[in-house]
C-alpha cells in the first residue's frame, strides 16, 4: 500500500473514532460534581452544559434531601431524571429545588442540572438533608407539577408589592419503603404544621452577584434563617411591600408541633426579587429613577433647608409652601384614583394645582390675617408627617389597619391631633412645623441619591390612600446604615433649625400684621398726607401736626 493509501486509511480510522466518541458523548453528555450535606458550593456552568450532581456520604438518620440551585439572572433546569425532563420531575428557574425521598440503606443521590443559555452561568448549589423527625417542605403539593415541591414562587410583583406563595408541607416519616407518606388531607396533619415567612434585605441598589450569593447563603438552612432573617408573617401566601432595585430574599420555615416533645422545623427553597428586571428595558434594574424624580428631590432639599432655618421669618413664603404641599397631595390623590393618566402627567398637574392652592392660601392670609387659622394648615402638614412616621414603624403592619375605616379614622385623627395640641402656641407650632418638615425635605433630597428608605415614609402613606390593594400588603422596609445616618441628620437638623429660629425670633412679634390691614392703613395715611400737602410747590410748608414719632413712622412707610 502506498503512503497515500496509508494516510487515507489513517484519516478514516480517526474520523470513525471521533464519530464514536461524539456519539458516546451525546449519550452521556454530563460533567460531574460532588456535594456534601448542608455545605453550599458555587459552580461555573458553561453554555448549554449538562451536569450530574452527586450527594455522597448521606447519614443514616436522614430521611430526605432537598437539592437547590440559585442564579441571579439566568434560568437553570434541575431534574430528578437525567433522561426525561418532564414537568413532574424537573423545574426551571433562577431559584429551584427538588425533594428526594431516601430509601433504606441509600447513601448517595444524583440530580441533573442543565443550562439552556449561551452564556456562562454562576450558580450556588446545596443539598440540605433532614431527619425523620423533620417536616417535609412541599410534601403535600396540590397545585404545582412536582409531586413534592419545596419551592417558593413570586407569583406576581410590581413596583410596590410582591406575592410569595408555597405549597403545603407534610409531617416527617421513615425512609421508604417502611412507611408511606402520611395522607395530606388528614386534618391532624394540617393542624400539626404551621408556617412562618422570613426575609433578608440586600443593600439598596446593590446588584452585585457576590452580594446575591452572600444573601442566599444566609437563608438556606433553618439555623441561618433564624439567625439572619426577619419574620414578617405566616400562612401559605403573603403579599409584602417591595422597593425597586433592592433585593429581598424570602424563605418559609415550616414547624411540626409535637405537643410536649420539642418541635422540629424545615426550610423551603428561598427565592429572591429585586422588583425589577435584569433582562428588560421596561422595568430595568439599572434605570429606577428618572430625571423628573431627581429634579423634584433636589428642589425639595433647597426648599427644605430654607424652611428649616428661615421658614417663620418669611411667614408669607412659609404659608405659600405649606399650602402648595397640601394642595399638591390632595390633587395627586384625586388624579391617581380618578384618572388613568401617566405618573409624569399626574405629577405635573398636581404641581400646577399645588401652585394655585398655595397662592389661594396666601391670599387667605392677606385678606383675613388670622394667624391661628393660617398656621392650622401648617400644623396639619406636620401631623401628616408624624402620623406617616408612626405607620412606617412595625405598628403600621398590624392586621387591624387592613380595614379602610380603621386606617382612615386613625390617620385622620393623627393629622389633626398635632395642630390641635399646639395651636394655642401658634408661633411655636409654626417654627416646629418648619423645622421638622423642612429638614425632612432635605433628607428626601439626600435619600434619592443615597437610595435610602426614608422616602417611603410618605410614599407608603400615599400608596395606602390611592391603591386599594395596598391595605393587604405587609409593610416591610429595610433599615441599613444609610437610613440610620440620614435619621440622625434629620434629628440634628430639626434641633439646629428650631434653636436658630427661636433665638432669632426672641423679642419680635409672634406674627407679622395682617397684609390687608397694613395696606388699608398705608392707603389712609397716604390720603391724609395728600390733604395736607401744599397746592403750590413754591409755597412754604404748613406746620406739621404730627409728632416726632409719627413723622419717623411716616418716613419709614414712604
Amino acid at each position: 500500500m502506498s503512503v497515500f493509501g496509508h494516510m487515507v486509511w489513517s484519516s478514516l480510522v480517526i474520523l470513525i473514532c471521533l464519530a464514536f466518541t461524539g456519539c458516546t458523548r451525546g449519550n452521556i453528555g454530563y460533567n460531574s460534581t460532588t456535594l456534601l450535606s448542608n455545605i453550599p458550593r458555587q459552580l461555573n456552568i458553561a453554555p448549554y452544559e449538562s451536569l450530574e450532581v452527586h450527594l455522597i456520604n448521606i447519614s443514616a438518620e436522614s430521611a430526605y434531601a432537598i437539592f437547590q440551585t440559585h442564579t441571579q439572572k439566568h434560568n437553570l433546569t434541575v431534574s430528578l431524571d437525567g433522561e426525561h425532563h418532564s414537568i413532574s420531575e424537573a423545574v426551571n428557574g433562577t431559584n429551584n429545588g427538588v425533594v428526594t425521598l431516601l430509601k433504606i440503606n441509600q447513601t448517595n443521590v444524583t440530580w441533573y442540572l442543565f443550562s439552556n443559555v449561551n452564556d456562562t452561568v454562576n450558580a450556588l448549589v446545596i443539598a440540605v438533608t433532614y431527619s425523620v423527625e423533620d417536616p417535609v417542605a412541599g410534601g403535600c403539593n396540590l397545585e404545582f407539577p412536582l409531586e413534592n415541591d419545596p419551592n417558593l414562587l413570586i407569583v406576581s410583583y410590581n413596583h410596590y408589592k410582591a406575592v410569595v406563595d408555597h405549597q403545603l408541607a407534610n409531617i416527617g416519616f421513615e425512609r421508604e419503603p417502611i412507611l408511606q407518606p402520611p395522607i395530606c388531607e388528614d386534618q391532624s396533619v394540617k393542624k400539626a404544621l404551621s408556617y412562618d415567612t422570613y426575609q433578608y434585605f440586600l443593600l439598596e441598589r446593590d446588584l452585585r452577584e457576590a452580594s446575591y450569593f452572600s444573601a442566599i447563603e444566609k437563608m438556606l438552612t433553618v439555623e441561618s434563617i433564624l439567625k439572619y432573617g426577619s419574620k414578617i408573617g405566616g400562612g401559605l401566601s403573603l403579599t409584602t411591600s417591595v422597593k425597586p432595585g433592592q433585593g429581598v430574599v424570602y424563605n418559609v420555615l415550616v414547624t411540626e408541633n409535637k405537643g410536649n416533645i420539642s418541635n422540629t422545623m424545615a426550610a423551603y427553597v428561598p427565592t429572591v426579587t429585586y422588583a425589577c428586571s435584569f433582562n428588560s428595558d421596561v422595568d430595568s434594574c439599572y434605570a429606577i429613577n428618572d430625571t423628573l424624580t431627581y429634579v423634584l428631590c433636589t428642589l425639595s432639599g433647597v426648599v427644605g433647608l430654607f424652611l428649616c432655618f428661615f421658614g417663620h421669618r418669611f411667614f408669607k413664603t412659609e404659608l405659600f409652601i405649606f399650602g402648595f404641599l397640601v394642595f399638591l397631595l390632595i390633587f395627586y390623590i384625586i388624579f391617581t384614583v380618578g384618572t388613568d393618566l401617566s405618573s409624569t402627567v399626574r405629577i405635573i398637574l398636581s404641581v400646577l394645582f399645588g401652585w394655585i392652592g398655595g397662592s389661594l392660601w396666601l391670599l387667605f392670609w392677606w385678606c383675613c390675617g388670622i394667624a391661628e387659622l393660617s398656621v392650622l394648615l401648617v400644623g396639619m402638614v406636620l401631623g401628616y408627617l408624624v402620623t406617616s412616621v408612626i405607620f412606617f414603624t412595625p405598628l403600621g403592619s398590624l392586621s387591624v389597619w387592613s380595614s379602610n375605616f380603621n386606617y382612615g379614622m386613625t390617620f385622620a385623627s393623627g393629622v389633626l391631633l398635632v395642630p390641635v395640641l399646639l395651636l394655642y402656641w401658634a408661633q411655636k407650632l409654626s417654627i416646629i412645623s418648619c423645622t421638622v418638615v423642612g429638614s425632612y425635605g432635605f433628607v428626601i433630597a439626600i435619600s434619592s441619591y443615597a437610595h435610602s428608605s426614608l422616602t417611603y415614609i410618605i410614599i407608603n402613606s400615599i400608596r395606602r390612600e390611592t391603591l386599594d390593594d395596598f391595605r393587604n400588603v405587609v409593610l416591610s422596609t429595610s433599615f441599613h446604615a444609610s437610613d440610620i445616618i440620614l435619621s440622625v441628620v434629620w434629628i440634628l437638623l430639626t434641633i439646629l433649625g428650631a434653636a436658630f429660629q427661636f433665638y432669632r425670633e426672641r423679642g419680635n412679634h409672634r406674627f407679622p400684621p395682617c397684609p390687608r390691614s397694613e395696606w388699608k392703613r398705608r392707603r389712609e395715611m397716604g390720603e391724609l398726607l395728600d390733604e395736607r400737602r401744599p397746592l403750590l410747590g413754591n409755597r412754604p410748608k404748613a406746620r406739621s401736626y404730627m409728632n416726632s414719632d409719627q413723622a419717623e413712622n411716616y418716613d419709614e412707610i414712604t
